[in-house]
């Protein structure tokens, strides 16, 4: 770790070697680096990639920002505005530097460099100044170093990074972000590389590497790659369309969320399909805020703490260097207040506080917030509808006055008080960007192959006692009966368990997990990206038996510590875990794009759940035509209906919300609704085709009303 070295608080080059006694050794313990330099050289590349290298141990990742060499005529080339011309200007700029390297670098050094551009790891922008005729070229010599606990190291002075800089009479002087009197000064070399980085400096523009001159790097490699390729690196936005006053680039549904949360006086609800990139949309808000205003605090909660990490690397990637606050992080009140005091003395232009749900919701964490300006403060909640909760409702920072919630499902299933206590809150759902308008634009389109699946005998015997005791109990005076309503929550809770955990499911898994190896086979290819979505308590026995057919698999629970989740699905993506079984772990939050085939072991009747779960699989992903959801949707048989009748409607309309929902947005719709149109037909039931699950609560809400009325 960066605080275990013994760091002097000058570097001087008439006592060190610069490179070898500070920069390899910072850059050997981080996981983020940010340099910003003068001249793009192949002698400088020399001297910089001696450190770097160790960064891809460290799952890490670079981001350099240099300057051209470049004369008059140059300058003026790159400021045609079209984007393709100034892309080839600065290519021509570049040309005889990147041509240089095969001479100037050894053959490894050249090699880990070109891989490490190929793969994201090591990225460069290019400072040009806005108006040449000032005569200023970008000559920074900054440079901030960032490990795995969020310690940072910042440096700044003269050396130059050239081939004859360690000749020079060099020095640098060395900031620490855990010595309280130095840490304003490793955020604002942070901050200002940052907004340098995105197009946010007044003096210099920044343009990224020229494709042609990417391509020309990348082809410099041999062999194979000469590291892991599980890597974890800082990646830039996805994008379409540009938004240049930012150097943020959204594509258009996005702007146009931002602009109606705007037109709503800062304040609204994102309800937007899992995977249409809610977090950049509300990072890019709060950007918006931060250029209008000057100055931003910004408050974001999540729900989960492995959440955290994957936000902090998007805030970091819009300039915001959050303070996680956590039960694994204790030192959270201190570092709130000692970057509020500097936040409010005006020694930093923004702040930024990243806590999970349960932190957020204590009087701990609202007396650290207190104080916060409430016109230059935003809150961001995730997933909202969690923060519904009576227990959490305390986590959404009443003083604030900008109020961002993001949700795929914001309403809270059978709560309606939860549900309106966040409308109120954030003044109700300012923009909606539903599934069917994001397939094919932002997510992957998708096949629907319903599995039906019968109960046991025995199992449909216990199904019709739950089913006959819920509906005694149901006819009872909850009011004048204490614990009858928890007595029926148990009840519907166990019948719930009996669907998700049919015993006939697994036998038909294996079977469809064997036809799929078949046609693998066939085709000569491996079979790989399926994502197994199982009951609780039933994942041992899955993971046993999808083994036992000779494929790489691996679980997916809670047991799996926050260090390994991210190389499972870094191995689940490069295929060298076939199958991944999860339970809850996998409802929210976390990106599994590669995720070609998912089946449905066990869903609840809660929309959040499987709306979820379907997103996660519709990322886009690189040879990503579609995903295929196969769902196990648990069926009647006909034969000797009318003998439970009740019993047999009551499963059905269970299962059909789910059914209808998925059907509706897949490619495949008719053909999916045709599984299903016998048995509903026999159970004169065919109008559930056309109920979702939102139908169903609205009808029985109003049955409810009905009956308090009556």
């Amino acid at each position: 770790m960066l605080r275990d070295l013994n760091l002097m608080p000058v570097y001087d080059s008439a006592e060190c070697d610069l490179v070898l006694d500070l920069i390899a050794p910072l850059l050997a313990q981080s996981q983020e680096y940010w340099r910003g330099v003068g001249f793009f050289t192949s002698g400088w590349l020399r001297t910089a990639c001696a450190g770097i290298v160790s960064l891809v141990g460290n799952s890490g990742s670079a981001r350099i920002v240099t300057s051209p060499i470049m004369e008059r005529n140059d300058w003026d080339a790159l400021q045609v505005g079209d984007a393709a011309k100034r892309d080839a200007a600065l290519r021509d700029v570049l040309r005889e530097q990147v041509s240089d390297l095969p001479r100037a670098l050894s053959r490894d050094t050249l090699d880990v460099l070109a891989w490490m551009v190929a793969d994201g790891i090591l990225e460069f922008r290019f400072a040009i100044p806005r108006d040449f005729r000032t005569g200023g070229d970008y000559h920074d010599k900054v440079g901030v170093f960032a490990d795995s606990s969020d310690d940072v190291v910042a440096i700044h002075g003269s050396f130059n990074d050239s081939a004859k800089g360690s000749l020079n009479g060099e020095a640098f002087s060395v900031f620490t972000s855990w010595n309280d009197g130095q840490r304003p000064y490793v955020e604002q070399h942070r901050a200002r590389l940052a907004k340098l980085w995105l197009h946010g400096n007044t003096q210099f523009q920044v343009l990224p590497l020229p494709a042609a001159i990417r391509d020309q790097i990348v082809r410099l490699r041999t062999g194979s790659r000469p590291y892991s390729s599980c890597h974890n690196p800082v990646s830039t936005p996805s994008v379409e369309t540009s938004q240049p006053e930012q150097g943020i680039r959204l594509r258009p549904y996005q702007q146009e969320a931002i602009t109606a949360w705007k037109t709503q006086n800062c304040r609204g609800i994102f309800e937007m399909a899992t995977g249409t990139g809610k977090t950049f949309t509300a990072l890019a808000a709060a950007m918006d805020r931060s250029v209008a205003l000057e100055r931003i605090a910004v408050i974001v909660l999540v729900p989960y703490l492995h959440l955290l990490e994957q936000w902090r690397q998007h805030c970091e990637e819009f300039g915001f260097f959050p303070i996680l606050c956590s039960g694994n992080h204790p030192d959270w009140p201190k570092e709130v207040r000692s970057k509020k005091q500097d936040f409010r003395l005006g020694a930093l232009p923004s702040m930024c506080i990243l806590a999970v749900h349960q932190t957020a919701s204590t009087d701990r964490f609202a007396k650290a917030v207190a104080g916060l300006s409430p016109e230059t403060t935003l809150v961001i909640a995730d997933e909202v509808h969690g923060l519904g909760a009576p227990r959490l409702r305390n986590a959404l920072v009443p003083f604030v006055d900008m109020r961002l919630g993001l949700s795929a499902t914001p309403r809270r299933w059978y709560d309606e008080e939860g549900t309106n206590a966040l409308l109120s809150f954030f003044s109700g759902i300012c923009f909606e960007y539903p599934l069917d308008q994001a397939i094919g634009t932002a997510l992957t389109p998708y096949r629907y192959l319903p599995i039906l699946t019968h109960f046991t005998n025995r199992e449909m015997d216990a199904y019709e006692d739950l089913s006959r005791s819920i509906a005694a109990l149901s006819c009872r005076d909850f009011e004048r009966e204490p614990g009858l309503e928890e007595r029926l929550k148990k009840l519907l809770l166990r019948r719930a368990q009996l669907v998700s955990a049919a015993e006939n499911k697994l036998p038909l898994l294996l079977n469809k997990l064997r036809a799929l190896m078949r046609g693998s086979e066939v085709s000569g290819t491996e079979l790989k990206h399926v994502l197994v979505y199982c009951a609780p308590g039933t994942h041992s026995a899955v993971l046993s038996a999808v083994a036992s057919l000779g494929l790489r698999c691996h679980e997916f629970v809670h047991t799996v510590t926050l260090d390994n989740r991210q190389k499972v699905l870094c191995q689940f993506a490069d295929g060298d875990i076939q199958v991944l079984v999860a339970i809850h772990c996998l409802d929210e939050g976390v990106d599994i794009p590669a995720t070609k085939t998912a089946f449905f072991l066990a869903s609840t009747t809660n929309p959040k759940e499987f709306v979820q779960r379907r997103g996660r699989i519709l990322r886009k992903a690189k040879g990503k035509t579609h995903a295929d959801v196969l769902d196990f949707v648990v069926v009647p048989t006909t034969e000797h209906a009318h003998l439970r009748r009740e019993a047999d409607l009551s499963l059905l309309r269970r299962e059909m919300p789910r059914f209808a929902e998925f059907a509706a947005s897949a490619s495949n719709e008719f053909e999916a609704r045709a599984t299903l149109r016998d048995i509903l037909d026999a159970f004169e039931m065919l109008h559930l085709l056309d109920l979702k699950p939102w139908d169903i609560y609205h009808q029985v809400m109003e049955s409810v009303e009905i009956k308090d009325r009556s």
